[in-house]
């Protein structure tokens, strides 16, 4: 048999990366190559941008509010321009369990939950039973 020696720098380091590099609408950007742990984890996680921005803001809105800066979510509406449905609708994404707003930054959260789902559907208050909605909601997607 023989035996490989794996390439390093004079650190130490391999030089061997399983990232992959592409130009994209002018930019570079770093890709991760086909079976690696780094590919795996990005496949499994969909980090969803606009529910991540909502989510922010509703939590900004809510301080706001907390600290006596605005009186209502109408209020802020009227600040930034926008219609009090819309403030109003995000700032209930404030109310929402610990675990879920986690899973939500992580990419972890079910492929059904979008803003959209979050603004047409109700949600209980209690955060127990959020969790218990959301575990549905994952079950009956993973299950299609």
């Amino acid at each position: 048999m023989q035996e490989t020696k794996a390439s390093v720098d004079e650190f130490g380091i391999d030089r061997h990366s399983p990232l992959r590099f592409r130009q994209r609408g002018g930019r570079k950007v770093v890709l991760p190559a086909n079976g690696s742990a780094i590919k795996k984890q990005t496949d499994e996680t969909a980090i969803n941008t606009p529910l991540i921005n909502s989510v922010a803001q509703a939590f900004y809105w809510a301080k706001l509010i907390d600290m006596g800066v605005a009186a209502s979510g109408s209020d802020i509406a009227q600040r930034e321009g926008l219609e009090a449905s819309t403030v109003n609708e995000r700032l209930r994404l404030s109310l929402l369990s610990p675990k879920i707003v986690e899973s939500i930054l992580n990419g972890a959260q079910p492929n059904g939950l979008t803003m959209q789902w979050l603004t047409r559907n109700t949600f209980p208050a209690d955060w127990s039973k959020q969790e218990k909605l959301f575990q549905c909601i994952q079950t009956a997607l993973a299950s299609k």
